[in-house]
């Protein structure tokens, strides 16, 4: 191996992702399960949500409008902006009526299994009579156990409430002892009073959750599940959405608030025309009791008298005066009602509603006003649509509504003068009539007087039933401005129902993470994970991968487990080994490391065994003078060595120990020195070597590790092949590039690498001993 050796491309490959995530094959898995654990554990406390929704059309604008009463039901039809719609839907006012329908201020649960689900039908009690003490206990999960005697009410803690009060010291919520309680009897505490009937056998706790009134339970819990869009852009339409976790309560509240917002529509509009009609029956009260009295003292008199008709002058002013009284009745009505009229203009109400009480007053040119006014708001729509409120066309069309609405209330003013310059005259000529009466004879005055009264009573009356009749029409012919389109609908599907979905995307989520997060761990790892590793980084030869093993210190297990995964690695090394040798020529080999700890001196002991083992003539040779260990894997004595060889005191044949392998020999490190570096440098060492390689075939030298002494270096001058050991998991991958510029920087030839204690192998191999170099 020369100088030239380059470190490989860092880049990662689809192969090396795989290798990365098999090694971290456990902590994957175990988030992927924890995830789907999370998951299902998620979905199964957590309910199902159903959703059912309607859709309310907003009639639109009136485009045309007669004067006649069938026919202002009849209009075009034109899209119209229902934000105002879309808001009156969100506002409490609306739901308060559709709160009532379902009764949510109770809500009642049941266990079933590990979880509490909510029952809504055929609950088997009836909580009344509630009165709220002390706000704490609203929204608490109170439950009501039966027994025997009758039933005990309680208030269990969650886990949420036990860990917030262990790590923040909050207060617990407290119901107290209640002791036996009896269905039917009031029920009293600091908290609330109430009643707890009994509708039907109880076999099991019932938990029940007490919402407070109405206005809370749509704050709190309505207002998020309700949810109003307009269906389509530039349509009329709007859908009612809303979510339970009780469909067929979802369905019902839905339906109740739709018809909630028809009748309030609907009462809106007559709430003008109530007015005129509440007028109406109260002069027909005040009328019909006069009509009464006038009858008895027409009959009292003509019986009295024996005064039965009167002549035909007395006839005529009868006629006329009750003319008047008639006419003048209609105008106090009229006045009434154009009063009415014109607080509904002034109110910047919604002037729809007010042609039908118009086309009664025969008022023509307001009635065309009207149209106008509608022509123009329905170019304002459209105009607002396309532009801002800056367009010089828009502000125009808005200032002649607002004219338009002036003059109309302009016109109803003077049709109120006009009638009370009426009645000014009306009163001018009853009282020419009855001057003229005043010369007729006194019985017969007096009988026109009485009659006359009868008379006007009597057509005032009629006229009055039919003005009733007429606002009654008109109250029936009045519409909603909302028309429901689509009743309540619920699929009675969950909303939530793709639960394998969410589950399946749960544990690829975990997967996914799992993945991530180990190859961010591979990434931030400074060490040697495996043979790929060493591979990227370098192209030095691998010569071989002793697998992680588990043993006592010292042991020869190639010799102890001959059949063990371990032996068999170091069978690969030999065999690999045997490819660099040259035919009847010695082979020394180098064993070294990075750092201390990495297995050099067992791999030395276990390799200089295997060879043994296959016949050759070897000798171990323990050149780590400072912190020696090769010889207590043989057992032999250190008392003479390499050391009091390169210092003179011994010869080659003195130091070279048998051991009990019977073509393996030792030559172990001897006494430690004072100047091991001097020793390695005698010129004793060169001839050391060319001695032993008369006498073996192989020479395995165990040096002290390459990285943090000099030794090694100056020895790996002397040696045929030089194996550096690195153990995964523990040398870091900086070292091949230390390693790359050292080979460069020395030119060391035939450097191979060893990967120790790998766990991709079969086996397990490790050894618990370090190195302190000085």
């Amino acid at each position: 191996m020369g100088a030239n050796t380059t470190i490989k491309s860092n880049e990662l490959r689809v192969q090396d992702i795989t290798t990365i995530l098999k090694k971290y094959k456990w902590s994957i898995s175990l988030f992927t399960i924890l995830a789907a654990l999370l998951s299902y554990t998620y979905l199964y406390f957590t309910p199902s949500m159903y959703n059912s929704y309607a859709i309310i059309k907003v009639k639109p604008n009136i485009k045309t409008q007669s004067g006649e009463l069938i026919n202002n039901t009849i209009s075009s039809t034109k899209s119209k902006d229902v934000t105002e719609e879309i808001s009156l839907l969100q506002t409490y006012k609306i739901n308060n009526q559709a709160l009532s329908d379902i009764n949510i201020n109770i809500q009642y649960f049941v266990d079933d299994g590990y979880k509490e689900v909510e029952i809504y039908k055929d609950i088997p009690i009836e909580i009344t009579g509630i009165n709220i003490l002390d706000p704490e206990v609203k929204g608490k999960k109170l439950t009501l156990t039966p027994n025997d005697k009758g039933f005990t009410l309680n208030y269990f803690h969650s886990y949420k409430e036990k860990i917030q009060q262990a790590m923040f010291g909050s207060q617990l919520f407290t119901l107290g002892d209640t002791g036996i309680l009896n269905y039917g009897e009031e029920i009293k505490n600091n908290y609330l009073s109430l009643t707890v009937n009994q509708l039907s056998k109880i076999d099991k706790p019932i938990h029940f959750i007490i919402n407070g009134e109405q206005r809370e339970v749509f704050e709190n819990i309505i207002k998020d599940r309700l949810e109003i869009t307009q269906l389509q852009k530039d349509t009329s339409l709007i859908k009612i959405n809303y979510q339970d976790t009780i469909a067929d309560r979802a369905q019902l509240y839905v339906d109740a608030l739709a018809k909630s917002f028809v009748t309030y529509s609907i009462d809106s509009k007559n709430r003008q025309l109530n007015r005129t009609s509440d007028f109406i029956v109260e002069e027909l009260t005040n009328i019909k009791k006069e009509l009464k009295e006038s009858e008895e003292q027409l009959e009292d008199y003509q019986v009295s008298k024996s005064f039965v008709e009167p002549s035909d002058q007395a006839k005529l002013y009868i006629q006329k005066l009750g003319d008047i009284e008639i006419q003048h009745a209609e105008n106090k009505l009229k006045k009434k009602l154009v009063t009415n009229l014109i607080g509904f203009v002034e109110n910047n109400s919604n002037l729809d509603a007010i042609a039908p009480s118009l086309s009664k007053l025969d008022d023509q040119s307001t009635l065309a006003l009207i149209t106008k006014l509608q022509d123009n708001q329905l170019l304002e729509e459209e105009l607002s649509t396309e532009y801002t409120n800056e367009y010089p066309k828009l502000q125009s069309v808005r200032r002649q509504i607002e004219n338009i609405r002036t003059k109309i209330a302009s016109n109803l003013k003077s049709l109120r003068q006009d009638i009370d310059y009426e009645n000014n005259s009306l009163t001018q000529r009853k009282q020419s009539y009855e001057s003229k009466m005043r010369v007729l004879p006194s019985k017969e005055r007096q009988l026109i007087n009485i009659k006359r009264n009868y008379e006007v009573k009597s057509r005032m009356y009629e006229y009055l039933l039919k003005k009733k009749a007429e606002s009654n029409i008109i109250q029936l012919a009045t519409f909603s401005d909302y028309q429901i389109i689509d009743q309540a609908y619920n699929s009675y599907e969950p909303v939530n129902k793709k639960r394998s979905l969410i589950l399946l995307l749960s544990t690829l989520l975990g997967l996914i993470f799992g993945s991530i997060l180990a190859l961010i761990r591979n990434k931030g790892n400074a060490s040697i994970q495996d043979k790929e590793d060493i591979e990227k980084l370098t192209s030095l030869p691998i010569y071989g991968t002793i697998p992680f093993s588990k043993q006592k210190k010292y042991q020869l297990e190639v010799q102890s487990q001959a059949k063990s995964p371990f032996a068999e690695s170091f069978r690969t090394l030999r065999t690999n080994l045997q490819f660099s040798k040259k035919e009847n020529v010695a082979t020394t080999i180098l064993l070294t490391s990075t750092i201390a700890g990495e297995g050099k001196t067992t791999t030395a002991a276990n390799l200089a065994t295997i060879l043994d083992m296959a016949r050759y003539k070897t000798v171990v040779i323990n050149l780590d003078l400072r912190k020696p260990t090769l010889h207590k894997f043989f057992a032999v004595d250190n008392s003479i060595g390499v050391s009091t060889y390169l210092n003179g005191n011994h010869n080659v044949k003195e130091v070279i120990r048998a051991t009990e392998f019977a073509n393996l020999d030792i030559i172990t490190s001897g006494p430690i020195p004072a100047d091991p570096s001097e020793l390695i440098l005698s010129k004793r060492l060169p001839a050391l070597f060319e001695s032993l390689k008369e006498m073996y075939d192989y020479i395995v030298v165990d040096s002290a590790p390459i990285g943090i002494v000099t030794d090694t270096k100056t020895i790996m001058k002397h040696t045929d092949l030089n194996l550096i050991i690195l153990r995964e998991d523990y040398a870091k991958k900086e070292f091949i590039g230390t390693l790359e510029e050292m080979i460069a920087k020395y030119e060391f030839e035939n450097v191979g690498l060893i990967l120790n204690a790998s766990k991709e192998q079969a086996g397990e191999y490790g050894y618990g001993y370090g190195y302190e170099y000085k």
